[in-house]
Formats: structure tokens, C-alpha cells, sequence
């Protein structure tokens, strides 16, 4: 049985964090109703961690202040994106070819 490595970026926590981000934050730039789309947290985060360009941080062993910077970095970038879609989800061209759908 292999033991678990502790010093490795762990994906739960760069969601977490990314949502803290995003519910801090709430306020200031994104204009919503309170309601998350944890679904949508959850498959952005699955896409960012299967990149090839990330996957990288998974499969090294790190230092513990190593790995609180890598899932800081990408906690930031997971939020950013969610952040991105949903403000164009609000453009009512997009909502109008979504409602086509």
C-alpha cells in the first residue's frame, strides 16, 4: 500500500480556496443572487487539472510552503475563469442563444 504524500497540491483544497475566493469577492465584482454553480467549480477544476501543463504540480513531491504557493496559484486561476464565464453567461446575447438551446 503506498502512503500518501503530503507535500503534493490537493485538488479539494484548490477548489476550496477558489471558492472562498470567489464568495469574498462576491461583492465586489460579481453582481449574482447568491446562488454557485458548484458544478460548474467542479468541471472547470477537473479540465484544469487534466492539462498537461498542470499535471506537472501533481506529480512532483514538494516543499509544504511549495505546495501552499502552487494551490494558492492555481485556486486563483480556477476562480478567474469561473469568474470569466459567468460574466459572459450574463451577456444577453449569450443568454438568448442559450435559451434557443
Amino acid at each position: 500500500m503506498e502512503l500518501a504524500n503530503h507535500h503534493r497540491p490537493h485538488r479539494a483544497v484548490i477548489r476550496c480556496k477558489a471558492k472562498m475566493h470567489l464568495m469574498e469577492t462576491a461583492g465586489d465584482c460579481l453582481e449574482w443572487d447568491g446562488a454557485f454553480d458548484d458544478t460548474l467549480l467542479k468541471d472547470l477544476a477537473a479540465n484544469l487539472f487534466q492539462s498537461a501543463h498542470y499535471r506537472v504540480f501533481f506529480e512532483r513531491c514538494h516543499s509544504q510552503q511549495d505546495v501552499q504557493a502552487i494551490e494558492d496559484q492555481l485556486a486563483q486561476e480556477l476562480a478567474h475563469t469561473y469568474q470569466k464565464i459567468w460574466e459572459r453567461s450574463q451577456d444577453p446575447v449569450v443568454q438568448s442563444l442559450n435559451a434557443r438551446l
